[in-house]
């Protein structure tokens, strides 16, 4: 045993070859385990430096989409309003109709036109009768 101890000891000029062997096998394990962890770590940024690009991209994507959305959504208000406007209009203009034809009817009933009353309101029909409410859209679209 003492003879091993002088051999490890020894300033290197002795080596034992099949240790050194070993030790080479370990130093070509160990470079090249370096090399891997450094691959693995750029592989890692590039992915990372991915997500992150990724990621800004879906946000500008969501926060365009939103502003569509916002339009889309006023656009349909500003529609609703539009539509119940026409709506009335119908309304008004079906029972203006229905007036004009009891107004010819009653006309085609008589034999004279003496006997013929006809309303200002059909001798004026562009004068409004009744209650006119106007549909405002202040303080509709604030989001």
């Amino acid at each position: 045993m003492p003879a091993s101890f002088a051999k490890a000891g020894s300033s290197g000029s002795e080596i034992d070859p099949p240790n050194a062997m070993v030790d080479e096998k370990r130093r070509k394990r160990m470079i090249s385990n370096r090399e891997s962890a450094r691959r693995s770590r750029m592989k890692r940024q590039k992915h990372m430096e991915d997500l992150v690009t990724e990621k800004s991209f879906l946000e500008r994507k969501i926060y365009e989409d939103n502003k569509k959305h916002v339009a889309l959504w006023q656009r349909h208000f500003a529609l609703e309003s539009e539509n119940k406007v026409l709506t009335d209009e119908k309304l008004k203009l079906a029972e203006y109709l229905k007036n004009l034809q009891q107004v010819l009817a009653s006309y085609n009933a008589t034999a004279s036109d003496q006997d013929l009353e006809v309303s200002d309101r059909f001798l004026n029909p562009w004068q409004v009768h009744g209650s006119v409410k106007s549909i405002t859209a202040s303080g509709m679209f604030t989001v």
